[in-house]
């Protein structure tokens, strides 16, 4: 396992000792956490991209409106433009 230090403000030091008490595991062990959480969370994010992508597809199939020139790539970016306008 490597080493990652991190500076921060003493405020968010503290925040993250509470926090792993309160869970009964180290500051460390609350970080990885923080991170597994939010590796999910864009995993999750990227997985209704593609669904959205499918679901356009298969709207266009059916509509014989397809566009072979359309790449899954470009519907993701498209759809990754239009979450983050939205947010």
């Amino acid at each position: 396992m490597s080493t990652l230090n991190v500076s921060m403000p003493e405020s968010m030091r503290e925040y993250i000792e509470r926090q792993a008490e309160r869970g009964q595991y180290s500051a460390s062990e609350y970080v990885r956490h923080l991170i597994r959480e939010d590796q999910k969370r864009s995993a999750q994010t990227e997985r209704g991209l593609l669904w959205e992508y499918l679901a356009l597809c298969a709207k266009q199939l059916d509509d014989g409106e397809f566009a072979e020139n359309v790449t899954a790539e470009d519907i993701i970016a498209q759809g990754r433009a239009r979450r983050t306008r939205s947010a």
